[in-house]
């Protein structure tokens, strides 16, 4: 077996820091009041995170602080700030996604061990690779990922894995999700997802059929407990439980469930506290084993939230029941399943969808008569009223939570510092005392001097005694060495005074010396790294390269019908049989020539295209670049004599994203679709890459694993297999507001949700000089409103005339984030 893997605990709040150290974590992650992907958890002031600092290191836990948001150039300044605060408290590890920041660390803050967040979009060995030769210290596998490819990649590299083990799934890909951003501009690579997977939708099919509903994008939570024997045996080094917003008792009983079961599967005998009821009435959406075990049905489309438990059913009350009311409430009769209890306080939900609940204020029997618990057939108060034969399900167990709670909040203080005493009391003399902790030294003299006893001398028994009395103090008593001349005398208080007073002194040394502990800060010029004089500056009015991405590939007759219209570049999805068929024709035809790869490249994908890179075939004059998405196409290309260009996947937010990129052998990129026009402008003019902005076309938000079709060849899936159909297939998604999201599967199996509202940026586009290349999606629009949209970026937006061509209107269209921006 394996060594034991790291538990990493979610760690929103001071509270929950104690209960990851309760509940038996190696290390907790945890984010400031900014720059973390849970701005909505209760996250740390930099005292709290100093204090958890000092609390997890003295328990021999590790800190791993989380700034793994996408970062604007008008932060970079608070976040130097923040950076300068983290470098004084020696925290374990710095989790982050934003390439800029990892430009800005590794240049300018290389003391920080790094480690890519899930946000960072990494899918196989190669973006694996890449990080490990990058300098990072741990790379975290993609909730795609199976437990194979886990255990390969650990063979294959020298550098930390981390997986997810337990807790919510996101039906996207991390960080190639934009719906959130879309719809209501709180950006999931900000932090601020609105969780708009766990809301309700229809599907409906190409001619507009109902094909089902519910919570459709919603995933199980995962779950590996019964699997852990087999994941220490893949070798992974960490496992994270997801739950930052979570409460304290959920961390505390997960993280110790965790920790009960890789013990046991170490070979310690360990009484087990948290079973498989305690674990799934904590917090459950239903639970799965994820892709780490192709697991095919990893959605429950019947509730997005916490159902709990089932315990029973309504039932219809006997005739001879008791029919009046408690607090105006009917009674509720519930027929309780074999060994399910209730107690006061307890939650419940009803039904299948858990979208009508009730708390537990009384218990009674169906004739009316009190109980302290519930057990077989009960009645409670209910306000609503609730059908017979309705499922119930305990959504929240008050016995369990109070032991959770009293279990996770058990006193886990930082451990004293000892302060040794030195007290010198002469005749004659003012009284003095010195204080040492910490090789520090406080001295005080009193302004009394010991005077001649009335009755009895002071003793040094009598000394001692005061001296210990360091009460509610963060000091434990060390050494204590009394000089005392014989026939003198001072009082208990005059005693206690001087203790009291040493130690002010003392403290306040203390306090100083940890100020000038503090490591210098560290200067970024980040005006002259912000700034950037581009080799190829465009003029205000020059006309911008026109180029046309298709999701589909094209059929000659199409491209030729776009030839001498103005369209400067054309960008192909590559095939990896035949990768260079199309791409030799369309350059036959005057067009320039960019392959696109797949936003997702598994390993199985990476190996196929390694193989076609290594034989030069993208090399030649049959292309002139190619379009990537992810890490691993750039690990491969990087030392590629070949133009690439970084697609919006990388998320390009920041001018110092764009240097890094630069700096790994990238010549171009397409600026993040969630920056304003006023930030585009700013980025676009001081980029170290030549930029490029879509202007029209159907936006891509999010990329999936999970298939939302329930076709057979997905339901039948055994374990063990790929876990993908790979039949393609379409429709549109319908939200509670009527609004429309296409989706399409591809021929990888990968899902795609597009923005209803057609992109269509307009006249605004003109002001940004720094700007390149305009980009036109095409999905699937009629040739006659291709050439329409080309005829208008490629002429007609130049001659500023009032109003659109004939065949191009604004309905049914948005500017995205242009206008709003994110938050």
């Amino acid at each position: 077996m394996n060594r034991k893997p790291e538990i990493l605990a979610p760690a929103g709040t001071m509270e929950s820091i104690i209960a990851a150290i309760n509940g038996g974590a190696d290390a907790v992650y945890l984010g400031g009041k900014a720059f973390n992907a849970r701005q909505n958890a209760g996250n740390m002031t930099e005292e709290e995170i100093t204090t958890a600092v000092a609390l997890c290191h003295s328990h021999h836990v590790k800190v791993y602080v989380t700034l793994n948001t996408l970062i604007k150039n008008s932060e970079l300044s608070a976040l130097v700030e923040s950076l300068n605060f983290l470098k004084n408290l020696n925290v374990d590890g710095l989790i982050v996604q934003d390439i800029g920041v990892i430009y800005l660390i590794q240049k300018y803050f290389p003391e920080f061990k790094l480690q890519t967040s899930t946000q960072a979009s990494i899918y196989g060995l190669e973006g694996v690779l890449f990080f490990e030769n990058l300098g990072f210290s741990r790379v975290v596998l993609p909730r795609e990922m199976p437990l194979t490819e886990v255990a390969e990649i650990k063979k294959q590299s020298n550098v930390d894995l981390k997986i997810f083990c337990h807790g919510a799934l996101c039906y996207a890909y991390s960080g190639q999700c934009l719906l959130s951003s879309m719809i209501g501009g709180r950006s999931g690579n900000r932090g601020l997802c609105a969780q708009p997977c766990r809301k309700t939708y229809e599907l409906l099919d190409n001619d507009g059929n109902f094909y089902g509903s519910g919570y459709l994008l919603s995933p199980k939570d995962l779950n590996t407990l019964d699997d852990i024997k087999a994941i220490v045996d893949s070798g992974v080094d960490s496992l994270k439980i997801e739950g930052r917003m979570k409460t304290p008792e959920y961390v505390y009983g997960i993280t110790r469930a965790y920790r009960e079961k890789i013990d046991q599967a170490g070979g310690e005998k360990v009484k087990e506290t948290m079973d498989k009821q305690a674990v799934m009435q904590v917090f459950n959406r239903d639970f799965t084993r994820g892709h780490l075990f192709n697991e095919p049905a990893l959605l429950n489309t019947q509730v997005g939230k916490n159902r709990g438990t089932l315990i029973g059913k309504v039932i219809v009350m006997p005739e001879s029941g008791y029919t009046g009311k408690h607090r105006e409430y009917q009674h509720l009769p519930i027929a309780l399943n074999e060994g399910a209890t209730l107690a006061l306080g307890d939650g419940l939900s009803f039904g299948e969808d858990g979208n009508i609940g009730a708390k537990v204020d009384a218990i009674f029997t169906l004739d009316g008569k009190r109980l302290e618990k519930g057990l077989g057939q009960v009645a409670i108060p209910c306000r609503h009223g609730i059908r017979p034969n309705t499922l119930v399900y305990k959504n929240s167990d008050k016995v369990l939570m109070d032991r959770l709670k009293k279990e996770g909040s058990q006193s886990v203080a930082l451990p004293d510092m000892a302060v040794d005493f030195k007290v010198t009391i002469k005749a004659g003399k003012s009284a003095e005392i010195k204080a040492t902790a910490n090789g520090l030294e406080a001295q005080y003299h009193s302004e009394f001097i010991p005077e001649a006893p009335l009755r009895n001398s002071l003793e040094a028994s009598m000394v001692a005694e005061q001296l210990s009395r360091l009460g509610e103090t963060d000091f434990v008593l060390g050494e204590i060495q009394i000089d005392l001349d014989p026939n003198l005398f001072l009082t208990r208080g005059q005693l206690n005074s001087l203790r009291k007073e040493v130690m002010k002194v003392l403290e306040e040394k203390l306090k100083n010396n940890a100020k000038k502990e503090v490591v210098s800060l560290t200067v970024v010029p980040l005006e002259m790294e912000l700034k950037n004089v581009q080799e190829n500056a465009f003029e205000k009015d020059e006309k911008k390269r026109l180029s046309v991405e298709f999701t589909e590939m094209p059929s000659e007759e199409f491209l030729l019908e776009l030839k001498d219209l103005g369209v400067d570049e054309i960008v192909l999805p590559i095939n990896v049989q035949h990768p260079l068929e199309m791409a030799a024709f369309a350059k036959d035809q005057g067009f320039a020539v960019l392959l696109t790869l797949p936003r997702i490249m598994d390993m199985d994908y990476s190996k196929k295209f390694r193989a076609l890179s290594d034989e030069g075939i993208f090399n030649g004059a049959a292309i002139d670049g190619l379009l990537i998405g992810n890490y691993e196409a750039l690990n491969i290309c990087k030392d590629q004599p070949i133009y690439l260009q970084a697609d919006q996947a990388f998320n390009i937010f920041n001018t110092l994203a764009t240097r890094a990129l630069k700096n790994w052998g990238v010549s171009s990129g397409v600026l993040s679709p969630e920056l304003d026009g006023e930030e585009l402008k700013v980025l676009s003019e001081n980029s170290a890459l030549e930029t490029v902005l879509p202007v029209y076309g159907a936006q891509e938000l999010m990329l999936s694993k999970k298939c939302i079709f329930d076709c057979q060849d997905c339901l039948e899936k055994k374990e063990g297999s790929t876990g993908l159909c790979h039949r393609k297939m379409t429709g549109d998604l319908v939200d509670e507001r009527r609004q429309s999201f296409p989706v399409r599967r591809d021929a990888q199996g990968t899902t795609h949700i597009y923005n209803g509202a057609t992109l269509f940026l307009r006249e605004e586009i003109l002001a940004l000089s720094g700007i390149g290349t305009w980009r036109i999606y095409h999905r699937n629009e009629s040739l006659e409103t291709l050439k329409t949209v080309i005829g208008y970026y490629s002429q007609e937006i130049y001659e500023k005339k009032w109003g659109l061509p004939q065949g191009l209107g604004t309905e049914g269209t948005t500017r995205g984030s242009f206008k709003r921006g994110v938050k």
